[in-house]
């Protein structure tokens, strides 16, 4: 797996760019998620960039051992509390950050699964 950061002259003002190289094997919608991974660590939390490639690692680490990332960020380890998926519907069995799913509660108005759209009933895993 191989990963290029290219910082602007004008950074923080403008964003970073992320290319993934080498993706022998790792399908193209996963590499993207990844790459959005390292830019959102890197330019909307003020995170540096040796903590948003640890975090990166940790989250494709824990992807090869068949963790599924939440549906709302697409993250493993959530970028603010580093913990993985802890609510799960109990409709569709999906599995969310508690930060994510009550952002998105929030956000939307609705208190239902994001990905079901059923009254939220969830339990923690």
């Amino acid at each position: 797996l191989s990963v290029t950061i290219t910082m602007p002259r004008t950074f923080p003002l403008r964003n970073v760019e992320v290319d993934c190289e080498k993706t022998k094997g790792v399908a193209d919608n996963r590499w993207g998620r990844w790459a959005l991974q390292i830019m959102l660590m890197l330019n909307g939390k003020d995170g540096s960039i040796l903590d948003a490639l640890l975090l990166w690692k940790q989250n494709v680490d824990k992807e090869f051992e068949g963790v599924e990332p939440c549906p709302i960020c697409y993250s493993v380890l959530c970028i603010k509390t580093h913990q993985m998926p802890n609510l799960e519907c109990t409709n569709c069995h999906n599995k969310f950050h508690t930060t994510c799913l009550y952002k998105w509660f929030q956000s939307s108005g609705k208190s239902v699964c994001v990905l079901c759209q059923q009254p939220w009933s969830g339990r923690r895993v």
